[in-house]
């Protein structure tokens, strides 16, 4: 299939808890496979939400709870996923370690804002 000419947005609210992440793999499976990308580019997607969404389970939120929203907004060759959490945000969560390493290699764009409270991670994917 091919995303030429599709707009397509999705949000979906999951429990920061760790079985929320084959949801959020599923939600986006669901999306990719309206669009033409390649295994490889799937991987990658895959890959750097999974660790955006584990950042949020592990680091948002001091105690158990809370809850975090992944965006997808499929445009044509592009996708943006969005995550965001009404945690502690950026400031509360310390020096980036290799699982943001991966997030921003495995994207063809990474932006982190202050949501306050929370953060929120922005990603783009080049989708041919």
């Amino acid at each position: 299939m091919s995303a030429a000419g599709t707009h397509r947005q999705v949000t979906q609210e999951y429990a920061s808890e760790l079985r929320a992440l084959p949801l959020v793999r599923r939600q986006l499976d669901r999306l990719l496979d309206e669009t033409s990308a390649e295994r490889e580019k799937r991987w990658d997607i895959r890959l750097a939400v999974t660790e955006a969404c584990s950042n949020v389970i592990r680091h948002a939120y001091p105690a158990s709870g809370g809850t975090f929203h992944v965006s997808t907004e499929l445009r044509p060759g592009t996708l943006e996923v969005v995550v965001r959490d009404a945690g502690r945000g950026a400031a509360g969560r310390g020096v980036p370690k290799l699982g943001m390493l991966l997030l921003y290699e495995a994207s063809d764009g990474v932006a982190l804002e202050d949501a306050s409270p929370g953060l929120i991670v922005r990603m783009t994917f080049t989708i041919e």
